[in-house]
């Protein structure tokens, strides 16, 4: 007896949801390793765990209590020393969508085609949600922290133009910048402590200075504390320091890397990684530490599907892939910029 509509309808609704999640696993490694800065963040680590709540929060610590020398008949030293406070931030949601009609299902079902159908629909999805993880990281900034899209490095660091524009984290971001004396700025005035560090290049001269100007901000990051791990560049300054970068022990393919296993090139500044993307601000390096980088998802709402609903009125089906994370860094003073103009 053949099968009739509501149920050849709902045979198709199971086979994609439980085809979805047989392939999730590999389809969330496949989307987060497609691209080399997503590869590296997610070989460091920077994947945390949050189930539910409305906000993801931590509390940073931006000053210590001071002790003093004493003698005999001084007062001695009183009073708390606020030295903490709170960073919040939003869930951000994403969202991709996989849609069929009645006509496309008719035409597939059998043995022969349903399984290729399936797969069409289901890829179309992943690589839609590909694409939008690939830009989201470099988003522009998002000074009001209104926005829908996931917070990424142009928040973490923002352009010049934009570093004491707005909040990051709920948190007003440093009201000047000063050069601290060797031509590297920090943040000054109000909320100094939250904020990257800086340091502009020129280009006319930047064959030249780019081992000298990036040793200068490692250097002020590292502050014999942490150093910066990961740098991340534009394709001209990647191919500048493969060229011109005359100290060639700092010159050093990886081999064997998680990176070079997916099949990304990679080159070693100070034994840290360096990767460039086209999505990196022109003439532009970025030394992050990813030790304080973290992209906070929830597990139970990470590349999930939805149910399968009709469209009125229309021979369509449509069910959504639905993702929920941000991406913070709870001590912006280990990133940094260098800016060539």
């Amino acid at each position: 007896m053949p099968t009739t509509l509501p149920q050849l309808t709902q045979d198709l609704d199971n086979d994609f949801v439980t085809t979805w999640y047989e392939i999730r696993p590999d389809a969330m490694d496949n989307i987060l390793n497609a691209t080399v800065i997503w590869a590296a963040l997610v070989g460091a680590g920077a994947m945390k765990e949050q189930v539910g709540s409305e906000l993801i929060t931590r509390t940073i610590k931006y000053a210590t209590a001071t002790a003093v020398d004493v003698a005999e008949g001084d007062t001695l030293p009183q009073g708390e020393t606020e030295s903490e406070t709170m960073a919040i931030w939003r869930w951000r949601y994403t969202a991709g969508h996989v849609q069929r009609n009645i006509y496309k299902d008719q035409q597939n079902n059998g043995p022969s085609k349903i399984k290729s159908y399936i797969g069409q629909r289901l890829d179309d999805a992943m690589n839609a949600l590909e694409q939008k993880y690939e830009a989201n990281l470099v988003n522009p900034i998002d000074t009001a922290e209104t926005a829908k899209t996931m917070q990424g490095l142009n928040d973490l660091v923002p352009p010049v133009a934009s570093r004491t524009t707005g909040t990051y984290g709920g948190i007003a971001r440093p009201s000047t910048y000063t050069d601290s004396g060797n031509g590297v700025f920090v943040g000054s005035g109000t909320n100094s402590w939250w904020g990257p560090k800086y340091l502009a290049g020129t280009l006319a001269s930047v064959e030249d200075d780019i081992l000298t100007d990036m040793k200068k901000l490692y250097n002020s990051l590292h502050n014999n504390q942490v150093p910066p791990n990961l740098i991340i560049v534009t394709q001209d300054i990647y191919e500048l320091y493969e060229e011109f970068g005359l100290d060639v022990t700092q010159i050093i393919k990886d081999e064997g890397s998680r990176l070079m296993d997916l099949g990304f090139e990679v080159q070693r500044f100070k034994g840290k990684p360096m990767i460039w993307s086209p999505g990196i601000d022109a003439n532009n390096v970025l030394m992050l530490n990813t030790d304080f980088i973290e992209i906070v998802y929830d597990p139970n709402l990470w590349f999930d599907m939805t149910d399968w609903k009709p469209i009125p009125l229309e021979a369509e089906r449509i069910a959504h892939i639905l993702c929920c994370a941000n991406m913070i860094s709870d001590q912006l003073r280990r990133h940094g910029r260098l800016t060539y103009s």
